[in-house]
């Protein structure tokens, strides 16, 4: 039996093969550590600032990062409910900025939406496990969607150019996984850097243009 037999496995699956070890994807999972790393330097950023939503924004960074190795080094299913509550940690603050900046929320109704729909989304996958990528995209598209409309009516579309890089690091990230998860460049042996390991590192860095973009708004 190797490692993580005993467990149900993931939903989702890439291009890497597994391997019958502790790390069953070594390349997806040691490209996730560039989450963590980042989000770690963004949190000290937002413990200067001394301003909670940044530590929140910085703390999904780091949380997805730790979920996603959990995925990628077992290939669980346990592990991927960790992963994509971390995806959803970020795709829900986006979404709860938005509606809070929209409908000008208080920050307790702000929090209370963003915890809600964080464990919402979260339960959802023991109840229909496929739901997790469809429902971050659904999320993620929607937030970032309300964002741009915020641009077009803003007095000063500027302060909206980090987020505008990075939603274009996160296009070239997002056709990067799609040859990845698709097999249209493929390499199952190769455990050095695969195509979702690109993913990884290019969205650790379009998070960090997110940062700076709440950062500025927020009167950085």
């Amino acid at each position: 039996m190797c490692p993580w037999d005993a467990f149900d496995p993931g939903t989702v699956a890439f291009c890497e093969e597994r391997l019958c070890a502790w790390v069953v994807e070594p390349s997806n999972t040691w490209s996730s550590l560039a989450y963590v790393v980042v989000g770690g330097w963004l949190l000290a950023d937002a413990s200067r600032a001394r301003d909670p939503r940044l530590g929140v924004a910085s703390l999904a960074e780091i949380l997805i990062g730790l979920g996603s190795i959990a995925f990628h080094g077992t290939g669980t299913f346990v592990g991927e409910l960790l992963d994509q509550a971390g995806m959803f940690m970020l795709s829900c603050l986006i979404l709860s900025f938005a509606a809070a900046r929209a409908w000008r929320w208080s920050p307790s109704t702000t929090a209370l939406a963003y915890v809600g729909s964080v464990i919402a989304s979260t339960a959802l996958l023991l109840v229909v496990r496929p739901a997790g990528i469809p429902l971050f995209a659904v999320q993620l598209a929607t937030g970032l969607g309300w964002e741009l409309v915020h641009r077009s009516r803003s007095a000063e579309p500027a302060t909206f150019l980090n987020l505008q890089r990075g939603i274009l690091i996160f296009l070239a990230a997002f056709a990067v996984w799609i040859t990845d998860i698709t097999g249209l460049l493929c390499a199952p042996t190769n455990h050095l850097l695969t195509g979702h390991a690109v993913w990884h590192l290019l969205n650790a860095a379009s998070i960090e243009r997110l940062y700076r973009f709440y950062a500025l708004r927020f009167g950085r």
